[in-house]
Order: C-alpha cells, then structure tokens, then sequence
C-alpha cells in the first residue's frame, strides 16, 4: 500500500517536471491524476455559491484557464494554490457576471463560516466580489497574509502544507492565518455596513 502511494507521488513529480517543460500530454494526465482532489476542493468553495456554478463547471473551467499556460510548478502544492487562484477568479468574473446582468441581482455568494476556515452552508455569506475586494485590500497591506489566506481557504491546504510552500514554520502560518482572518472579517463587516 505504502508503495502504491510512493509511485503515486513519483508519478505525480515526474508529470509536474514535464508540465514545467511544457508537455500538454502531461498536463492533461496531471489533471486526470488530481480530479477528484480538484473537484472536492472546488465542492467547497462552488457550495455557496449558488445554482450559476457546479463543482464540475468549476473544475472544468480551472483546466481551461490553466491549459496551455507556460506552468513553472515546483510541486503539487504549488499546483493547487495555481488552481485555488484560478477557481477564485473564476468565481470572481461569475459573480461579475451575475452583477452585470441585472445590477444588484443574481450576485454569487460564497458561504464563509465565521472563522474563515472555510466555506459552509451554515455560515455567513459574503459575496465574491467584497470578498476579492477585501483579499486585494490585505494583500496590498500585507501580501503574505492574503497569500495564507488564499492557501489556506481557496487551495484547502493544511498549514503544514502552507508552511513548506511559503518556507515559514506552521507556527508562523498558524499566526498569519489568525491576523488575517481578523482583518478580512473587519474589511468584510465594513463593507457590509457601508452597503446599508
């Protein structure tokens, strides 16, 4: 079983080596290896945000913003935070679009629990676009945070997985995501006022 899983992750090594060198046959083979993990992360940010958008449609239009892109990935965590930007701008030009038809209506929520851990049905919803609006507003104050926060709530990596990306301690990863998630619920209750 153990072995299994070793020649899995080789596997996955040596198709994220040939898709930094621009193999398409690779990345397609990637992407059929990590679907089910796609399609469960993107579950839980496609959750709240309404009928506009499935899992599936998520996860299909992740391949194609990423598809035929020059990727200089490093590993398989650093594939999934390329995917969890693709799928938050994805969300992001669907809830503009909804916007854009009929202005106010139809905007897509995303559902954010109280803590920002994660998306859930039970929790607050905060639509995308005050959402990416408050992500620029912290990365500009402090691009770590936000990229943790992105890590963490888009990508759904653990803060292990965010530590050995960003080559900082769990401990650290741990903090950022505490400063953060307390900034982004400020900004979001802020804009959540001023709209009343």
């Amino acid at each position: 079983m153990e072995a299994d899983a070793s020649a899995r992750e080789l596997d996955t090594a040596d198709l994220l080596r040939r898709c930094s060198g621009g193999d398409a046959r690779a990345y397609d083979t990637l992407f059929a290896a990590v679907y089910a993990d796609l399609r469960r992360r993107a579950h839980l940010l496609a959750r709240g945000a309404g009928a506009t958008l499935s899992t599936t449609a998520l996860v299909h239009e992740t391949y194609l913003k990423l598809a035929g892109r020059d990727l200089a990935l490093n590993d398989k965590t650093h594939f999934f935070a390329l995917a969890a930007r693709a799928m938050r701008q994805i969300l992001l030009n669907s809830a503009r679009d909804g916007l854009a038809q009929k202005r106010g209506g139809s905007q897509v929520t995303v559902a954010l629990d109280s803590a920002l851990a994660a998306p859930s049905d039970a929790g607050t919803h905060v639509d995308v676009v005050a959402l990416d609006q408050a992500l620029q507003g912290l990365a500009a104050a402090d691009a770590r945070l936000a990229q943790v926060v992105e890590l963490h709530f888009f990508a759904g990596l653990r803060f292990a997985e965010i530590a050995e990306q960003l080559g900082l301690s769990e401990r650290t990863v741990t903090r950022d995501w505490r400063a953060a998630r307390a900034l982004l619920q400020l900004q979001l209750e802020m804009s959540c006022a001023s709209d009343d």
